[in-house]
């Protein structure tokens, strides 16, 4: 999240005399982008690269007194001499010869909260692929942060556009890889593939930078005259902006080189795998509860929407004896400085709904939703009976806020909210917590 600093002139005076001002330069919310390509080719005898860049948001007369300074890194050794010249607006930098196969990498380049990647691609001396693959669309879905370390890509690489996970289009050859990225996109209004460089991972760690290796995640599905799939015995993806190149050797021993240049955006399912369903909630009038004596079940997820706020996810029934009575489901962003999972009271406070775009999520809550699989998410109130859900008495919780406290043993929520057809909810639930669980992995 973005970070605003104040900068605050001060200028002495002294009876009469004046002292020249002294010239301060803010840097909020600058921006810095990529001004040249963003894939950058070498033959095995390497050479020099140069990479050029500009801020949004940085006037000329700002860019005279002090010209800012990025941060270039990269994990290649055979990329050498990395500089950064911010006076030209540049970075520079050596290939090292080779006298092997082909080769690639990034080279991510950040300033502050912002940064942007470039490939390079370095042709071997004896390079050759049993098969060249240029994609035309990309599709896929997001499957968010479930016990892994990284958030979940099913991503398409397809020269038709893709149909869904379950169906290749007659004609269509498709590359299909399940990724794991450091970043989320549990609130994006696209699903961007996110810029990195994955390889592929038999041990299916979920680590961020991977891709699942089991045969039905990532593998090649070519459904032309003879219908055939293929899992891959080892690969590498790297995406930039525009741009994802993929080098794979499949299980029967073929090595694939694949290459997609543009918005790299899933967007090519004629419908969306996880579609939100709207409007959920059957209720025609305002909702009341008052519950004592519940349970509460809360659940430490860690940094789960790679936002820099911690989330606990509370669960609440009335009854815990049968799982009956009032259920009432949150996630709840707390600032990451309140201790983890060892304060168990670290979601105690006071809660609004969260703006995706805020500048920073702490004490807030997301909007309940409910995909078309049936998947309840975020802010719920419902009825349970007999600990299965009654979907007729249930409804998602889509402004408002909530308050936690604690007296004693128990502690104490107070919902003042909405369901998605403008019904109030309104409530206390006041019991016990039990069964915490650690869930982090960051």
């Amino acid at each position: 999240m973005k970070r605003v600093l104040s900068l605050i002139a001060l200028v002495a005076v002294a009876f009469t005399a004046c002292e020249k001002e002294s010239t301060e330069v803010n840097y909020d919310n600058l921006k810095i982008r990529l001004t040249s390509e963003s894939v950058i080719n070498f033959g095995p005898e390497g050479g020099e690269g140069v990479i050029t860049y500009d801020f949004e948001e940085l006037g000329d007369d700002t860019r005279s007194v002090q010209a800012p300074t990025p941060e270039a890194t990269t994990s290649a050794e055979w990329i050498t001499s990395l500089t950064v010249d911010s006076v030209g607006n540049k970075v520079t930098f050596n290939v090292d010869a080779t006298t092997g196969g082909a080769r690639e990498t990034t080279i991510k380049v950040a300033f502050g909260d912002y940064s942007f990647m470039v490939m390079v691609k370095q042709s071997g001396a004896t390079a050759s692929y049993d098969k060249t693959f240029t994609a035309t669309h990309v599709g896929g879905t997001y499957y968010g942060k479930l016990q892994t370390r990284g958030h979940d890509y099913f991503i398409i690489l397809s020269n038709m556009q893709p149909e869904g996970l379950q169906s290749v289009p007659y004609g269509a050859c498709e590359y299909r890889f399940d990724i794991y990225s450091e970043r989320g996109a549990a609130f994006d209004a696209e699903r961007r593939v996110p810029v990195g460089t994955y390889t592929l991972d038999h041990q299916r760690t979920g680590e961020p930078g991977t891709i699942d290796a089991y045969q039905d995640c990532s593998y090649m599905y070519d459904n032309r005259e003879l219908a055939m799939s293929e899992a891959f015995k080892s690969g590498t993806l790297t995406v930039t902006e525009n741009s994802i190149i993929a080098d794979i050797t499949l299980l029967n021993g073929e090595t694939h080189h694949v290459e997609y240049h543009g918005d790299c955006i899933m967007e090519d399912y004629t419908e969306p795998t996880y579609a939100d369903v709207y409007p959920v909630s059957q209720y025609t009038s305002d909702i009341e509860f008052d519950v004592k004596g519940g349970e509460l079940m809360p659940i430490y997820r860690g940094n789960w929407y790679d936002s820099e706020s911690d989330v606990w996810f509370v669960h609440m029934i009335e009854q815990r004896n049968g799982f009956n009575g009032v259920y009432l489901l949150f996630d709840l962003l707390v600032p990451r400085s309140n201790g983890g999972f060892e304060n168990r009271d670290g979601f105690v406070g006071n809660y609004t709904l969260l703006d995706p775009n805020a500048e920073s999520w702490d004490y807030t809550f997301p909007s309940g939703r409910l995909r078309d699989d049936s998947m309840q998410l975020h802010a719920w109130y419902a009825k349970c009976v007999s600990g299965q859900l009654d979907m007729s008495q249930a409804a998602p919780i889509t402004a408002g806020t909530i308050s936690v406290e604690k007296d004693g043993d128990e502690y104490i929520l107070t919902l003042d909210g909405k369901d998605d057809n403008g019904n109030n909810i309104r409530g206390t639930f006041r019991g016990r917590a039990n069964d915490y669980q650690n869930q982090a992995h960051d």
